[in-house]
């Protein structure tokens, strides 16, 4: 089965059972998948006389990167989305592959993988984007501390860095093997982060200290395997 006409399907048997408010819900984070995999998805299409890309690929074409990329990857990078995204969406998700799976239209052997995605993403999500915001606070906080006299020009980076290690208020990072640290955070950011995750992140260096100027998206570590 095409993927539009799984998903139009499924609202249909769910439009009885749920409460309008939610109903949309449904209908904007499934849209909103949609959009991820006919532009990102890599899946079977075709394109139109106007040369648009129109998504022809079958449901058992999905896989378990693609739940975990737009949740992950899309939502955060792509997504400027309402207040309930973030908790709502990885459940919505989870219940449209059920459902799939219930009825036969799911690639064998990813259900498990992609349950354990879901589930994950629940918990990352707010976290994340809890990180981001007060990241985002801090770094207008350091802004108006520090002019760029206070910093030597050596002393920068910037760029995506992999979290490797939390001490209290303080965040080391890995920017492409050169390891950056120590940060100086917040202990209540400190609790919203967690080692694996990516913080797109400019800092520079003052005495022993890095101090973040400049945040970009942070994005929850892989580890649902």
């Amino acid at each position: 089965m095409k993927i539009e006409q799984s998903m139009k399907l499924f609202l249909k048997e769910l439009s009885n059972n749920l409460s309008a408010k939610t109903f949309q819900r449904y209908e904007y984070v499934l849209h909103l998948f949609y959009n991820y995999l006919e532009n990102y998805g890599e899946l079977s299409y075709e394109e139109n006389k106007a040369g648009n890309i129109i998504l022809t690929a079958d449901t058992k074409e999905m896989n378990e990167g693609h739940i975990s990329d737009f949740l992950e990857w899309f939502l955060i990078k792509k997504v400027i989305g309402p207040v309930w995204m973030n908790t709502s969406a990885p459940g919505i998700i989870q219940k449209y592959i059920k459902w799939l799976h219930k009825n036969g239209l799911l690639a064998e052997g990813i259900i498990d993988d992609v349950i354990k995605i879901t589930k994950k993403a629940a918990k990352d999500l707010p976290r994340v984007e809890k990180a981001a915001s007060l990241l985002y606070e801090l770094c207008i906080e350091n802004r108006g501390k520090f002019s760029l006299d206070n910093f030597k020009y050596e002393d920068y980076m910037e760029g995506y860095g992999e979290i490797i290690g939390i001490e209290e208020d303080n965040l080391y990072l890995n920017y492409d093997d050169e390891k950056i640290g120590p940060i100086h955070i917040t202990k209540e950011i400190a609790g919203y982060l967690k080692e694996g995750d990516i913080v797109n992140l400019v800092v520079r260096r003052k005495g022993n200290l890095w101090y973040p100027l400049e945040v970009g998206n942070v994005y929850p570590g892989v580890g649902w395997k």
